[in-house]
């Protein structure tokens, strides 16, 4: 109701498709804008039983408006966290790595996928919550490696938020199966957006 989203090829549509799942979407002007919250009042019941469980817990997400959007949630919380985009720095990576690690109160690590998917170790956890995932079979797999490494001494978990009848589903099948996404696009796009 509020606006259009356009997108002039099918790898831009699935791109707008997954922020829309997050609950945040780029519009026409280059402007993000939240679009639902359902998807955060999942994630937020998920923390709550994980931490009163009295688990550590790596979240995953692909889009930098999510992961603000998280972080402000933890904080709302009072929970200490770290996190790693794009824009932390290689030396404030390290530091927040060694946090999560070392600290019994920095309960959360919240990480971006692309960013934070190679030669980090965050076994202090043993369960992650992918918030959203991107198409890449590799990142994914990497993404999970940073729980599920030699040191961890715990069975690992991985929970998957994701919207029901929407792209969401279709990543999470083609990781699953480890298929290579952008070659299904590229083949089946019509199949893959209906």
């Amino acid at each position: 109701e509020k606006g259009v989203v356009t997108a002039q090829n099918v790898l831009t549509k699935l791109l707008r498709l997954s922020q829309v799942t997050g609950g945040f979407v780029t519009d026409v002007d280059g402007q993000v804008q939240q679009v639902g919250g359902e998807k955060m009042r999942a994630f937020e019941e998920t923390l709550d039983d994980l931490l009163d469980a009295g688990k550590k817990v790596v979240v995953f997400a692909r889009f930098i408006p999510e992961i603000r959007a998280i972080c402000k949630a933890l904080e709302k919380r009072g929970l200490q966290y770290r996190y790693i985009t794009g824009e932390v720095s290689q030396a404030e990576r390290g530091e927040a790595v060694q946090a999560f690690q070392t600290m019994p109160e920095v309960k959360v690590f919240v990480a971006q996928i692309q960013t934070a998917g190679l030669g980090i170790t965050l076994t202090a956890a043993d369960t992650a919550i992918f918030f959203s995932m991107d198409f890449s079979l590799a990142n994914h797999e990497q993404a999970k490696a940073r729980i599920h490494r030699i040191s961890q001494r715990h069975p690992v978990t991985y929970i998957y938020l994701l919207t029901a009848g929407t792209v969401d589903e279709k990543i999470f099948e083609a990781l699953r199966e480890k298929k290579n996404l952008a070659d299904l696009v590229v083949d089946r796009w019509r199949e893959f957006l209906r």
